[in-house]
């Protein structure tokens, strides 16, 4: 198949693009817009026409190129025509260009020796349990509706400030490139954006991707009061609707995070695994730097 990698600035992204939006189920974190907004570097292993591809992340450190999954992704993926594929040659690509791997992937590319996680998704077959009707009955009687909006960035605000208040690694450098990847999202037309609203007010909402498959849940938030009645519950539950009558599934991003786990699977949601790496084939010298480095962090 003569598999090789392109660098970002040597590739055609039409024809990259193209063979996202025709793979079956492809995540939009492949995408070329999305990827030069939130990935520090990236590259792609690919073959002359385009017919089948991996998107490749990495960011360098002492002159090392660590593969490693961007913030706010869930994992990478195989796209296109994969029954052709020798993945023996795909698994020579990637380790011969990154020593330090620390990847999640959709299928387990790289061996057995990976961690699993999980991702929810609803294709209209998952029954949702009553938990689900009763914070809707709630949110009525709080007198909250949903409405979609192209004014996404009164929304992103208050994500930005409960991404703040959970994540104490989380930095003005992540929260830009997830801005970024809004904006360029919703200047391609993906962007959906569902905002709960109480006597006229803002009280947040979540931010989607959607094209001609499927919807894409990417981030929300809702204010205190507004999510113990039910916020959360409303808002997904519109844009899950809206997305029904294209006839598209709903694709949670899923989360490590037991509670919104079980969230999801309330609405119906089903799990399906992908596989976590971290190997690390570095110089040792890079290894201590990387263990004192894990440490020092612990401690500060």
């Amino acid at each position: 198949m003569n598999l090789k990698i392109i660098h970002r600035e040597d590739l055609n992204v039409e024809k990259w693009d193209e063979l996202v939006a025709r793979s079956m189920n492809a995540a939009f974190f492949s995408y070329s817009w999305c990827l030069d907004s939130i990935a520090e570097n990236w590259c792609v292993i690919t073959n002359d026409s385009y017919s089948i591809g991996l998107a490749l992340p990495y960011t360098e450190r002492m002159r090392q190129r660590i593969l490693y999954t961007p913030i706010f992704v869930s994992y990478l993926e195989l796209l296109g025509n994969k029954s052709a594929l020798n993945y023996e040659e795909l698994k020579k690509i990637i380790f011969s260009s990154f020593k330090l791997i620390e990847v999640e992937f959709k299928e387990p590319i790289l061996g057995d020796d990976f961690d699993t996680f999980v991702c929810q998704f609803f294709d209209g077959t998952g029954k949702r349990k009553p938990q689900v009707n009763r914070m809707l009955n709630k949110s009525k009687r709080f007198e909250l509706t949903v409405r979609q909006t192209s004014n996404w960035k009164s929304i992103f605000k208050i994500i930005q400030s409960e991404l703040n208040n959970k994540f104490s690694g989380m930095s003005d450098v992540s929260l830009a490139r997830l801005s970024e990847m809004f904006e360029t999202a919703d200047q391609h037309d993906f962007l959906r954006a569902f905002e709960v609203i109480r006597d006229d007010k803002c009280q947040g909402g979540i931010i989607c991707f959607q094209d001609e498959k499927q919807v894409f849940y990417s981030k929300g938030a809702v204010m205190e009061e507004t999510r113990d009645n039910g916020g959360m519950y409303l808002a997904i539950d519109s844009a899950i609707s809206n997305g029904q009558k294209d006839d598209l599934y709903f694709d949670f991003g899923g989360s490590r995070v037991e509670g919104v786990r079980r969230f999801n699977q309330n609405f119906g949601g089903q799990d399906f695994e992908y596989f976590s790496y971290r190997i690390n084939n570095g110089p040792f010298w890079l290894n201590w730097m990387r263990i004192i480095k894990s440490r020092w962090f612990k401690k500060s």
